[in-house]
């Protein structure tokens, strides 16, 4: 059966996006790998960043266990 990664809200998303990854900085901050799309008129654009980690909040009724953990 295909993933679909939990969604969360991200600040630089300006809304919802999906959590593809947790990744870990050389420094040893965490960081989020996100994905969303963007729909403006009839354009859609995919867009990915990666953000640091108090740029998401978790949304409540997801499932976050199957998120990776990435580390130097």
């Amino acid at each position: 059966m295909p993933y679909v990664p939990p969604m969360v809200h991200s600040r630089t998303a300006n809304g919802s996006a999906y959590l593809l990854a947790w990744e870990r900085t050389p420094d040893g901050a965490w960081e989020a790998d996100i994905a969303w799309i963007e729909i403006e008129g009839e354009a859609q654009q995919g867009r990915t960043a990666r953000v640091a980690a108090d740029d998401v909040t978790k949304i409540e009724g997801q499932d976050y266990s199957r998120v990776p953990r990435r580390t130097p």
